[in-house]
């Protein structure tokens, strides 16, 4: 399909000793239309019929990967749905996560007997005025001292890693929250080496209580930054 390159394997994280499978594709916006979604095989949802093109391309974008992200996971052919908040729905007994990032998308999967959760985030690199607009809201004393830990590592590159590193872990726990969960919930407990671990601060249901821990693992390259987030 033109404007859209064909979903391959990635993994640019360390290892997690989890079969997670992920698929990346770069689109752009031109891959909009009814017709791209049929010939691509994924149902253009009603209520993005009046989006904007280059949110419906990565739409579409994120589905292609996350159909290639199961199908190494050994559910080939499966598609993942809608909700009515717009929140993706699995193939029962998997999980997964669908990001995008500038023109691209993203897409992780696991069997769902591997782990209780699993998120994915890019997020392009903020500039200093973004940065410094959302320390106050992200960032918690703690994640400013894992920030200045990470040698090499601008103070705009690491609000922007803690930011997507935060993202990732509230996918993945997204399906036992008995609350909201803000930014100010979560803290860097470490992080180093294309590793990080977050710790919950307050009681967010029966299943996550202050104190839970999350593996993450993330990567920077070219301005984007990827992460994932395991809740086992």
């Amino acid at each position: 399909m033109t404007g859209l390159s064909v979903p391959t394997s990635s993994w640019p994280f360390p290892e997690t000793g989890l079969p997670v499978a992920m698929a990346e594709a770069a689109f752009e916006h031109r891959i909009s239309a009814p017709a791209d979604f049929a010939a691509a095989g994924i149902p253009m949802p009603p209520e993005l019929a009046e989006a904007v093109p280059m949110r419906r391309a990565a739409h579409l974008a994120g589905r292609v990967c996350a159909r290639e992200a199961l199908r190494a996971c050994g559910a080939p052919g499966s598609l993942v749905g809608r909700d009515r908040s717009g929140a993706p729905v699995w193939p029962a007994g998997y999980r997964g996560a669908i990001t995008h990032a500038a023109k691209v998308a993203a897409a992780a999967a696991i069997r769902a007997d591997a782990c209780r959760g699993l998120g994915l985030d890019f997020e392009i690199s903020m500039t200093g005025e973004a940065a410094a607009e959302i320390s106050d809201l992200v960032l918690r004393p703690a994640d400013l001292r894992g920030i200045a830990s990470l040698t090499g590592l601008s103070f705009e590159e690491g609000a922007t890693l803690v930011f997507s590193l935060k993202e990732s872990l509230y996918k993945a726990i997204a399906p036992l929250l008995g609350t909201f969960a803000g930014f100010e919930d979560a803290e860097l407990a470490g992080i180093a080496d294309g590793r990080a671990r977050l710790r919950l601060v307050r009681r967010l249901s029966d299943d996550l209580q202050p104190g839970t821990e999350v593996d993450c693992v993330y990567a920077l390259s070219g301005g984007l930054v990827r992460t994932l987030a395991v809740l086992a």
